[in-house]
């Protein structure tokens, strides 16, 4: 979603199908011919790819992957947050539809999708930076507003 193409372009450009992606994305486990078009996409080595399935099929006893959790997107302090354009890991648990940030060694996750309320904790971004703030807040040109579901404490 983040780069802004169609399942079916992003198989066009590295070699698999549409229906291939999603069946991936629903969990299911590559078969080994497609590693390399698969790490090319995750920009990750086929080395790794290959531990990665061999891990899952290990750890679930079957073919569909294992939840990794909310995708680690960021880092910082809560006054300087530097948003990546792809994840550096994985936070548990997996809160749906959110992405975490590690602010000053702790995961924070953030979901783009629901509404702030008044109180409430949020991540104002502007493309790859942001800062939290509590909600409502002034919001400058370009700012976005995401809400933080979840946060470790001490």
């Amino acid at each position: 979603m983040r780069s802004g193409l169609t399942e079916a372009e992003i198989g066009e450009r590295h070699g698999f199908s549409q229906q291939a992606f999603s069946t991936w994305k629903a969990g299911t486990v590559p078969r080994q011919k497609m590693y390399a078009a698969i790490a090319s996409f995750l920009q990750i080595s086929v080395e790794q790819l290959a531990e990665l399935v061999d891990e899952a099929k290990v750890s679930s006893g079957n073919t569909r992957l294992p939840d990794l959790g909310a995708p680690v997107m960021g880092r910082g302090s809560p006054d300087a947050v530097k948003v990546d354009q792809f994840a550096s890991g994985y936070a548990k648990p997996a809160v749906d539809g959110t992405y975490a940030v590690r602010i000053e060694g702790k995961n924070v996750w953030i979901s783009p999708h629901l509404p702030p309320s008044y109180g409430n904790e949020v991540l104002i971004r502007a493309g790859s930076t942001g800062r939290l703030g509590i909600w409502p807040t002034e919001l400058r040109d370009g700012e976005e507003v995401h809400t933080v579901v979840l946060k470790e404490m001490v």
